[in-house]
């Protein structure tokens, strides 16, 4: 994988832990499944994004200059791309249900559902629309 970019799946439980679990894992318990992913951050932009199957659209294609970018794939299968743009590497990856993907600044991504899918983006930093620049890196 690419230095800019960290992929993550976290534990499952199949029961609420001995000791409490505050971050980074997933607790499927009989009510429900419990995912503390991330605890505590500055966290400045939070969103929900869904992705629909069958419309070969794709999310992203863009990079910033200063943002990190944190997803959380709630549910379902994505296949995300993406490309250092100081050195032109690129990589590709499935991501599932319970992966963690964290992208630097400087490195172009992009996603398309490959079955339905639904994710947290988080940032530590306020969205601003003057910090992402168009690069496609996710195409058929």
């Amino acid at each position: 994988m690419l230095a800019k970019v960290a992929i993550r799946s976290l534990p499952v439980l199949d029961a609420p832990p001995a000791q409490p679990r505050l971050d980074g894992v997933r607790i499927k318990m009989a009510a429900g499944e419990a995912a503390p992913v991330f605890n505590g951050g500055p966290w400045r932009f939070i969103a929900y994004l869904e992705f629909l199957p069958g419309t070969g659209a794709w999310r992203g294609n863009h990079w910033h200059e200063r943002k990190r970018e944190y997803f959380y794939v709630i549910r379902g299968r994505l296949h995300g791309v993406f490309e250092d743009v100081d050195t032109g590497e690129r990589a590709e990856a499935e991501l599932v249900a319970g992966d963690v993907i964290v992208i630097e600044p400087r490195c172009a991504h992009a996603f398309r559902a490959l079955e339905h899918a639904q994710a947290i983006e988080c940032s530590p930093l306020e969205f601003d629309a003057g910090d992402a620049y168009p690069k496609v890196v996710g195409r058929d």
